[in-house]
């Protein structure tokens, strides 16, 4: 006989009905009846052992909520979003203030809180929605690919050095050969944007690893103006990465100055660094050295840039460019030395002769065609440019002598079969390919401070021994003096008494200039020190003589704000087993890092000149920076992923290459509509089978 709970209804249907009723209730609010105190459940029945979800939940409450709610899941007695697990991000919707939280995602939200049950109306939820949606038709791979493919033309325009009005073309070309390339993004403002995008993500990573490398760094700077007028400062970085042994030198900006004095330069340069990530409490600990050419707006010790640097980096080294200090050594040994300008004035006509004269270089041409020579190009020596060129010019006047003197029937024909002119000309080819070789070392990326000072060192010792011991070049010379002969040429004595250049003169001044190259004042004695680290110049018993070098050591590491202790240790280490400990590392690295000259700023120079030409001086700084650095820096266009910087663009809140929503670019072209008619014709004219 059944027990009645009630005159009408039996105790089981009762229950029932209860809780049917408390599910209908809780159905807006599951977590109505869930209290902040865990004694408080709703416990039931079967509320004991085994169950997977939530305490104040009978097993009827879970099905009914879980089949409500299809995003909902239950685990360990805990809750999680379904959709935000199998997303696990938000790469493509995410905005300022949506986030998927890591407690929904990953199942760690207690029943106890509201939040699981909140965050079905978020943003953050409704994106994950929806990208799941889309992921099932592949909408959102077709976002990311077809983006992909526009950041890649893009980049290609950029890495070839292309006119921005060749990307719509390359966006054409490429859908001509069957690539979708989606409705947008394929305009010329959508590179430029695109490009200074991928340049600013690329930046961002290099100043990130730079800073958590925590290696000391060198600045490479010079002032220069665009062909727009604009007066900039090029800004290179010298600095040893991670997972490299040996220091790069990259450029990293170039800033728009507003103000040209040295406090200008200086101001720009911090505030600008501080923008990237690099501020100024990093550079008093990392930054080891300043290079730049001699410019006195920069380099003037009363009211320079070095001054001003000096006074907020005490311990920064500032160095000269060493290719400029060579350049200004051999200016000053062309105004010292009596007849080299003489010499420099004839190469400078036989350059007119041939450069401004198309007809007499095809002249000069077939007579060195006549007599079976290849001509060298004549240009100008001991100018503006590097010393390297000039040694080019001078030997290419020893090559091409025949055809010269071939070709000259009068006028110059007299100067240059003079013994004069042939010894004045082997003087020069000796002494120019010296500091050609010198200038070539110093321009080298790897080159550190003791090398650099070892081959300028080197070079004034064989300057000097040259006084006594002529060159190659100047011996043939004389010979031929002797003979009056050379290249088969008959020579003759000089009538006009032109003062021929002193060979000892000549060596005793280039001694003199290029020692001043090396460092001078307080850092003068780095290269000495920096000397007990090379193995060569170690006692024979070095792992006895235990004291060796460690003057030496403790005057570089106060140089460098590195710890003694552990570097004098480092070093005794590398005495006894002769190999680099870790120790050590940072010493050899800040030996390193020292920007001996400053031909990356020169080479970004040139790269400016090619990307500011006269038919884009509209370009504003920044689109050059970033051109400029993904030329000298960004990898090969092979190598280049434009997957991350694709996320980063969406993530940034930009439109996407499908976006149905954006303009798109109008595809007529006036010309073609002009001559349409010419190559739709038909019959006699038909030059194709366009389609009418």
């Amino acid at each position: 006989m059944s027990t009645l709970s009630s005159y009408f209804v039996p105790l089981s249907q009762k229950r029932k009905a209860e809780e049917t009723a408390e599910i209908v209730e809780s159905t807006s609010d599951p977590f109505k009846h869930c209290k902040t105190n865990t004694e408080d459940t709703c416990g039931q029945e079967d509320g004991g052992s085994g169950k997977d979800w939530p305490e104040c939940w009978t097993l009827l409450q879970k099905n009914d909520f879980c089949q409500r709610n299809e995003w909902l899941f239950v685990n360990n007695k805990r809750l999680g979003c379904k959709v935000c697990r199998d997303v696990g991000g938000l790469p493509v919707e995410k905005r300022m203030g949506m986030k998927i939280s890591v407690e929904v995602s990953k199942t760690t939200v207690n029943v106890f809180k509201k939040k699981i049950f909140e965050h079905k109306e978020s943003g953050a939820h409704k994106a994950a929605e929806r990208i799941k949606s889309e992921s099932k038709n592949e909408k959102l791979d077709k976002v990311v690919l077809n983006t992909t493919k526009v950041f890649r033309t893009a980049y290609k325009v950029a890495k070839k050095n292309q006119a921005f009005n060749n990307f719509e073309d390359e966006i054409n070309l490429q859908e001509l050969n069957g690539l979708d390339m989606g409705y947008t993004f394929h305009s010329t403002n959508a590179c430029i944007n695109i490009l200074n995008h991928i340049a600013d993500e690329m930046r961002k990573t290099l100043i990130s690893n730079i800073v958590n490398s925590k290696n000391k760094i060198s600045l490479i700077i010079d002032e220069s103006t665009t062909v727009n007028n604009r007066i900039t400062l090029i800004v290179s970085i010298r600095v040893v990465l991670p997972k490299h042994s040996a220091p790069v030198s990259l450029f990293l900006d170039l800033i728009e100055l507003q103000d040209t004095t040295a406090r200008g330069i200086l101001s720009s340069l911090i505030s600008h660094l501080e923008s990237l990530g690099i501020s100024e409490d990093y550079l008093k600990e990392y930054l080891l050295s300043v290079t730049c050419d001699g410019a006195a707006v920069l380099f003037g010790a009363h009211g320079g840039v070095k001054r001003l640097i000096k006074e907020k980096f005490p311990s920064v080294v500032f160095w000269r460019c060493a290719n400029h200090r060579l350049e200004l050594s051999v200016s000053d040994t062309v105004n010292k030395v009596v007849g080299v300008n003489h010499f420099k004035n004839f190469m400078d006509k036989l350059y007119v002769t041939y450069h401004a004269s198309p007809e007499n270089a095809r002249e000069l041409e077939e007579c060195a065609a006549t007599l079976e020579l290849q001509l060298l190009k004549i240009g100008r020596i001991l100018s503006t440019r590097w010393v390297a060129s000039s040694f080019c010019t001078v030997f290419a006047v020893w090559q091409d002598y025949e055809a010269l003197v071939y070709h000259f029937q009068e006028g110059l024909l007299r100067t240059i079969t003079s013994c004069e002119f042939v010894l004045d000309l082997g003087l020069m080819c000796d002494a120019l390919q010296v500091l050609s070789e010198l200038s070539l070392d110093l321009q080298e990326r790897n080159i550190d401070l003791f090398t650099a000072d070892r081959k300028i060192k080197n070079t004034v010792q064989l300057f000097e021994e040259r006084i006594e011991n002529p060159g190659p070049y100047y011996n043939i010379a004389l010979q031929s003096q002797k003979t009056m002969k050379f290249k088969g040429s008959e020579l003759h004595k000089n009538e006009k008494l032109t003062p021929t250049i002193s060979s000892s003169a000549f060596y005793e001044s280039l001694k003199e200039t290029v020692r001043k190259c090396i460092l001078e004042g307080d850092d003068a004695d780095l290269p000495e020190c920096a000397k007990v680290l090379d193995s060569k110049y170690w006692p024979e018993n070095p792992g006895k003589q235990l004291t060796f070098g460690e003057t030496e050591i403790r005057k570089l590491a106060q140089k460098f704000c590195l710890n003694e202790k552990e570097t004098i240790l480092g070093f005794h280490e590398y005495l006894e087993e002769n190999e680099v400990p870790d120790k050590l590392l940072p010493l050899m690295h800040a030996l390193s890092t020292i920007a001996i000259s400053s031909t990356e700023c020169e080479r970004g120079l040139s790269q400016m000149n090619l990307t500011v030409t006269s038919s884009r001086s509209s370009l504003v700084i920044r689109t050059v920076s970033s051109l400029m650095f993904i030329r000298m820096v960004g990898p090969p266009l092979t190598q280049f992923n434009p997957t991350k910087y694709v996320e980063s663009w969406l993530l940034q809140g930009h439109h996407n290459a499908v976006d149905t929503k954006s303009r798109k670019r109008s595809r007529e072209d006036e010309a073609w509509l002009n001559s349409s008619s010419i190559w739709r014709a038909r019959g006699s004219l038909s030059l194709c089978n366009c389609a009418p």
